[in-house]
């Protein structure tokens, strides 16, 4: 009892001399510091502020994506902190101001406690109590996690993955009810900060639970075990669900996110200790380096020792035809490793880069985790946990052994430091808007000369949505900053978007507002009111033909440093739809009466002569299966110019199916036998306007002689059946 106390009191000291070194800069004004200033980070704290703020409801956010709002498990708030927050507040127990420095130090006491628990581990497995301590401290200061204090905080709590452990480990030793409940708790309280750490403990659960059956500790007939797998994996999940779900009641959310091969891990990004100031050597003999961030979660160089001292081991086994797979004698400890082997496996998107992608369309929810990367995590703590395990044995033996155990341990560490050292110093951030609490800064004057309340909501302007894994429109400029930081100051919910898994109609609706208006905006239907919009403008004067017609019907009423404000009345958005709806309608039916000017449409297809019950007008379409290439049209183009600016038009039908507007085109132009221009893209950065589920597809080029072949197809293989539905093809001679 006596070295578990000292051990537990060396790894506490440990870890807070760790967080004080690395940190202290950070700890001296913890709730005006922003891990991060800008992106992902600030806009974490943004929606956290926001909901306790100005958000009536515990489960919804209107922070952004204006009317419509999202739920805050997917606006990437930590629910699970800001909600107990929030329910306080109600209660006149008042937090709220202190939310930054809150979060901020829940996120570095997680590198403290995970320690505790990696200590608590090795205590179960009789490490000597120094050797645990030192070893534990050092595990969670190289815990890949630890980059995830830059931006994605839900996931850079380190506790989660040793806690689950542990406890499994104590509930290995006594199967209780009360085990079960606390594992149960922690499932939950871990899925509801972030659901890919439910998708971690299934790992282990699986595992676990397949070794105790089949060890017989528990008859598989029988309902115990049912029981306690119930208690601590699937009520959690189900009360996950019901709560999520209470204010969810959107079904078009994608179901099938970009990413999934992109954002995965590689063995060099987990063996090997690349970007390491001693691996120099690994660059001069040119291995890839430049793998997405995402990828790396390196295990340690000890750790990897250990890994490859185990393989050596295991081939001897198999070549003694002993039992290979038997990592330690402790059978427990041997099916956690499994199960980290199989996450790991997961992170490099085994199976589905084998050419079986498509079992995705068969396993419902796991498609949504599409940064498989994470996965290694559990192998990153197991393996660590087993290296430094054996390791400890060494200490039993001569002299010679012991200075090798310590030298591991101070290997450890240096791995650990240089991990934390290359992510601390950027996450003393100040964001100077925020700090100027009496708003006396220029960027902040407007503060005291607008009044808010007279409009309802922010658009943030060149427009950014990023969300719908469908379309993205990435954030231009500062703006996406600025108006987080608007929206805080004001109290004005923002229709911007940068959040999760957003609604797919949703998504459309408000991007109907960036497009070349041919129909009625459908968002205005939404808005609660007919109070006008306060259109927030970047300086940078990167703005769009559409943007620049919204500030058009807009009045100026204040100018700034970074930004400008513009007052638009709704009825002018009406006024912009209906002059864009009769605009289209007349250069239509000028075609449809075969009156074009022939200089400047060079061609038109209505497809008349295929009928067709769907139809973007008349009575035919270009019909055929999305899943193969369709050639759209293929022609020599007369009656133009060598430097004419020409465009390809057409409507596709069904922009609201989910991936739609991840739909391949290919454009080829040529002069004789030369291509003179080649694309290959997809719909969501071509499409210029949107009607009735149509939507319009425009592919700009340049004539570079009068007689030049161009050529267009369509394609996506996500939709396989999806029936492609083609109206109204238009070459012509732009404007200028």
């Amino acid at each position: 009892m006596k070295d578990f106390i000292k051990g537990f009191l060396l790894t506490m000291i440990l870890s807070v001399i760790v967080l004080l070194f690395f940190f202290s800069p950070l700890l001296k004004d913890i709730n005006n510091v922003y891990f991060a200033p800008s992106g992902d980070g600030l806009k974490s704290y943004a929606s956290s502020i926001y909901h306790l703020q100005n958000d009536t409801s515990l489960f919804h956010s209107y922070v952004q994506n204006y009317p419509y709002g999202e739920m805050v498990f997917f606006t990437d708030c930590q629910p699970m902190i800001i909600i107990p927050v929030k329910i306080l507040a109600n209660c006149g127990i008042d937090f709220r101001s202190s939310i930054v420095g809150i979060l901020n130090l829940f996120m570095l006491l997680s590198i403290v406690i995970a320690a505790i628990f990696l200590f608590l581990i090795f205590h179960e497995l009789k490490v000597i109590w120094w050797f645990a301590a030192i070893a534990s401290v050092g595990i969670a200061i190289l815990s890949p996690q630890i980059g995830r204090l830059g931006g994605h905080f839900s996931l850079s709590h380190l506790l989660w993955l040793p806690m689950l452990i542990w406890l499994l480990m104590k509930f290995d030793q006594k199967k209780s009810y009360w085990l079960s409940v606390l594992i149960g708790f922690i499932t939950f309280f871990a899925a509801g900060m972030h659901m890919y750490f439910f998708a971690l403990f299934g790992f282990l659960f699986l595992f676990y639970w397949g070794y105790v059956l089949i060890s017989k500790q528990m008859h598989w007939k029988g309902k115990t075990w049912m029981i306690h797998l119930f208690l601590q994996l699937i009520l959690p999940l189900i009360l996950v669900q019901i709560i999520s779900g209470y204010s969810n009641n959107i079904s078009d959310r994608t179901t099938h996110p970009w990413g999934l091969f992109t954002y995965r891990a590689y063995p060099a990004t987990i063996f090997l200790p690349l970007h390491k100031p001693y691996s120099i050597f690994l660059k001069t003999i040119g291995l890839k380096h430049d793998y997405e961030w995402e990828s790396f979660a390196f295990i340690g160089s000890v750790a990897l020792l250990g890994f490859c001292a185990g393989i050596y081991q295991m081939v001897n086994r198999i070549k003694n035809r002993q039992t290979w797979w038997k990592i330690s004698d402790n059978m427990l400890i041997t099916s956690f490793f499994w199960a980290s082997v199989a996450s790991l496996l997961l992170s490099f998107s085994i199976p589905f880069n084998l050419g079986l992608a498509f079992l995705l369309d068969y396993l419902g929810p796991i498609q949504q985790v599409r940064a498989l990367s994470r996965f290694s995590w559990t192998f990153f703590y197991i393996l660590n946990i087993l290296v430094f395990y054996g390791i400890s044995l060494l200490l039993k033996r001569k002299a010679g052994f012991k200075i090798l155990a310590i030298f591991a341990l101070v290997f450890l560490l240096y791995d650990g430091y240089l991990n934390v050292s290359q992510y601390a110093p950027r996450l003393n951030n100040r964001v100077e808007e925020l700090d100027d609490k009496n708003n006396t800064s220029p960027e902040n004057a407007w503060v005291s000369l607008i009044n808010t309340y007279d409009y309802q909501a922010v658009l943030p302007l060149p427009y950014f949505h990023v969300g719908s894994e469908n379309v993205w429109l990435d954030s231009k400029c500062d703006v996406m900053r600025q108006s987080l930081i608007v929206s805080l100051k004001s109290g004005l919910p923002s229709m911007g978007v940068f959040l999760s898994r957003t609604s797919i109609s949703q998504t459309y609706k408000s991007l109907e507002l960036m497009s070349t208006p041919v129909a009625p905006y459908r968002i205005l239907s939404a808005l609660p009111n007919r109070k006008p919009l306060l259109l927030l403008v970047d300086n940078c004067n990167q703005l769009n033909e559409d943007e620049q017609n919204l500030i058009k019907h807009a009045t100026a009423i204040w100018q700034g440093p970074k930004f400008s404000f513009h007052r638009l009345d709704i009825d002018q958005l009406d006024l912009i739809a209906a002059e864009g709806k009769m605009k289209f309608n007349s250069e239509m039916n000028v075609i449809y009466n075969g009156q074009a000017d022939t200089s400047k449409v060079f061609f038109f297809n209505g497809f008349e002569d295929i009928p067709q019950p769907e139809t973007f007008a008349g009575t035919g379409a270009l019909t055929g299966k999305i899943g193969t290439w369709n050639r759209i049209v293929e022609t020599n183009l007369n009656g133009g110019l060598p430097g004419d600016s020409c465009e390809i038009l057409c409507w596709v039908k069904g922009f609201e199916e989910d991936r739609f507007a991840r739909t391949i085109f290919e454009f080829v132009q040529k002069d004789g036998d030369n291509v003179v221009d080649y694309k290959y893209d997809q719909f969501q950065h071509f499409y210029c306007s949107l009607k009735d589920d149509w939507m319009r597809i425009r592919v700009p080029f340049v004539l570079k002689s009068s007689n030049d072949f161009v050529m267009l197809s369509f394609r996506n293989r996500d939709l396989k059946k999806f029936p492609l539905i083609v109206d109204d093809l238009l070459i012509q001679k732009i404007n200028k």
